[in-house]
């Protein structure tokens, strides 16, 4: 009886790995297939009202982060030689809330700046198109228009807009947010066309946005 208790369980360790392998035969395809839809799912998450997936979260922070750096020693050096202003007894002036129209027709790559002008108590719309951005610009009062450069309807779209909306209203403080070939190569005709600043930097167009009362 022992001997027979002994060959079954001895004959019950083989069976179970060859099971295994049975099972894993038999639903090979399923298996693949579950594997494969896991590797292709793309996981989301929203960041100023657009959803990211992780990969576009994660390369729109790597540049914030390299950008940052390579700006640090700049900021820092700024800083340093920046005369000091005496307010004496006066208080400095509380900031404003300002509200920003903001042109792009990809506003999912600006998800983290937007995100990081609402944290400090701005309002930003948004608008997707020239015709957009005129036409809401008229509808409201902005206090800063941001625009990308280049857009299916014109690859100098930004320099458009902004001949646009100073035709409209002169002096607006106005952006250009674009990729580093256009900030090089198109600076001068947009500055020509009463843009404030063109940059590739996000860190440098934040420092560079009259955020507070007076500037």
């Amino acid at each position: 009886m022992e001997s027979l208790s002994k060959l079954i369980s001895a004959l019950a360790s083989l069976a179970w790995p060859a099971i295994f392998v049975l099972l894993i035969y038999r639903f090979h395809n399923p298996i693949q297939k579950l594997i494969e839809s896991a590797r292709g799912r793309k996981f989301t998450i929203k960041v100023a009202g657009n959803e990211l997936t992780m990969e576009e979260a994660s390369e729109q922070q790597r540049k914030i982060l390299n950008d940052m750096q390579s700006r640090l020693a700049e900021i820092e050096k700024h800083i340093e030689n920046k005369e000091k202003i005496s307010l004496g007894n006066e208080s400095r002036p509380e900031p404003k809330s300002k509200r920003i129209l903001w042109v792009d027709d990809s506003p999912r790559n600006n998800s983290y700046l937007v995100a990081a002008l609402t944290d400090m108590g701005h309002s930003v719309d948004i608008a997707l198109s020239t015709d957009k951005g005129v036409s809401k610009f008229k509808e409201r009062y902005y206090d800063i228009v941001i625009s990308d450069m280049g857009r299916p309807e014109d690859e100098k779209a930004g320099i458009t807009l902004a001949k646009a909306v100073h035709s409209i209203r002169t002096g607006v403080p106005y952006f250009i947010f674009c990729g580093g070939w256009a900030a090089r190569n198109l600076r001068q005709e947009a500055l020509d066309a009463g843009v404030s600043e063109i940059t590739s930097s996000g860190t440098t167009l934040l420092s560079h946005l009259p955020l507070e009362n007076g500037s």
